[in-house]
């Protein structure tokens, strides 16, 4: 379709967003880094968006959860950018990269455990969906309510699903884990983002998390999902030998060039008008998307000899320039851990289905399975140790359910909400 879309309308495409609202899609890998470096002609502050501005997007538009203005480090430039960005980074890099290989593996094994013994499972549902939303959780301090509240709305969110109430719900969700903070600190990426040096206000802590925590979950699942079809298709990696982590690197760079998790965004505004080629003009405020997929595939067309040569992390699938996402190192370490743990655990792992049977979900943001269905020489659960998992508070308001229960030997804090999440992203 890129490529059908380029020969017909060149590098940058013209668009419809939704029925009345029109914009571009850059699908050029130099113009697209050249276009996110020039803060001077353009912007991330959705706020010049002209139909935006003038009243032409409707309230309940499943855009606005995504271009709407936030006062977060991506819809901001200049000053304002670098105080939220500093911010993020400051509370994220306070986790060590221990600590984050830790509790991602504790996760990880606690999921293993709980379809180990099946020789058989969904890992995108079972496993790569809900791996990154409780390692976050964690991380950020959240109880299971919160959790799980947050995780429904932001689903919803990702797939456009009545989206203001989805927004609203999950920003209700965060409202109370920043209360929950400013009562009882702890060692957690809120307190800190409460606590630093910018001087954030409570709305602007939510505004980081929204930011944060909605891009961590979804485009991580996907990488994982990613990297696990591409694991699975290579027989070096389903082989007796577990890969070293220097070919799991270049494995998970690889997927980034092939299947970036996030396709088609974020979006940026030219200031001035934009002169294109055959007479077309960007008008100032037009919503400019930059397809990530798109700029690495006719890249890596353009240099196919080059690449093969020298395999390079030159892809965008984290952006460029000032907005580049400050939380690759982490979603890199996550995926690589989840798919170590998985071929280590689970040998004779295989696609239970020919590839080509897959069904997918393609939206303009992500394109990505229904289901990973697999199979493997059943297993046992890992014996219980000693390392504790956080004491999530039980909920009442956590649905009623008649599916068993987990095992006994499943992993500290995942009983009640990685079962709620596995039927949350089943649909069930």
């Amino acid at each position: 379709m890129y490529a059908k879309l380029r020969a017909e309308h060149g590098p940058v495409v013209p668009v419809e967003l939704e029925p009345g609202v029109d914009g571009w899609l850059v699908t050029d890998y130099e113009t697209l880094i050249a276009w996110s470096r020039d803060t001077t002609a353009f912007t991330h502050d959705s706020r010049i968006w002209r139909d935006y501005r003038e009243g032409r997007v409707d309230p309940d538009s499943p855009l606005l959860p995504m271009m709407a203005p936030r006062t977060n480090a991506l819809f901001t430039d200049g000053s304002e950018h670098q105080r939220y960005r500093r911010a993020i980074s400051d509370s994220l890099g306070a986790v060590t990269e221990e600590h984050l290989r830790e509790v991602t593996r504790r996760y990880a094994d606690g999921l293993i455990d709980q379809f180990c013994e099946r020789g058989e499972a969904d890992l995108l549902n079972e496993y790569a969906r809900v791996l990154p939303m409780l390692v976050i959780n964690e991380l950020f301090g959240f109880d299971e309510d919160q959790g799980v509240r947050f995780a429904t709305a932001m689903r919803n969110l990702w797939l456009g699903v009545d989206a203001e109430r989805s927004n609203a719900e999950a920003e209700r969700a965060l409202s109370e884990v920043v209360g929950a903070k400013h009562r009882e600190p702890g060692d957690d990426v809120t307190t800190r983002l409460i606590q630093h040096r910018a001087g954030l206000t409570d709305e602007e802590v939510i505004m980081q998390m929204l930011l944060i925590v909605g891009a961590a979950n979804e485009p991580t699942a996907n990488l994982i999902g990613a990297a696990v079809r591409s694991a699975l298709a290579d027989p070096v990696a389903t082989g007796d030998r577990i890969p070293s982590d220097a070919a799991l690197s270049d494995l998970v760079d690889r997927v980034l060039w092939l299947e970036p998790p996030i396709i088609n965004y974020p979006v940026i505004y030219p200031r001035i008008d934009v002169p294109l080629d055959g007479g077309r003009t960007i008008r100032a405020g037009q919503p400019v998307m930059l397809s990530f997929a798109a700029a690495n595939h006719f890249y890596r067309q353009e240099n196919a000899e080059r690449l093969e040569e020298a395999p390079n992390r030159a892809h965008v699938a984290w952006g460029a320039g000032p907005h580049r996402c400050p939380n690759r190192d982490e979603a890199t370490s996550i995926t690589s851990i989840a798919l170590r743990a998985l071929l280590a655990r689970l040998p004779g792992l295989r696609l239970a289905v020919p590839r080509e049977d897959l069904r997918w979900q393609i939206t303009a943001l992500s394109c990505i399975p229904l289901q990973l269905p697999v199979r493997f020489t059943p297993q046992s659960p890992l014996p219980p140790t000693d390392v504790e998992g956080p004491s999530w508070s039980p909920s009442d308001s956590l649905p009623e359910t008649s599916d068993p229960k987990p095992p006994t030997s499943a992993r500290s804090g995942l009983s009640s909400l990685s079962n709620f999440l596995v039927r949350l992203l089943r649909g069930s």
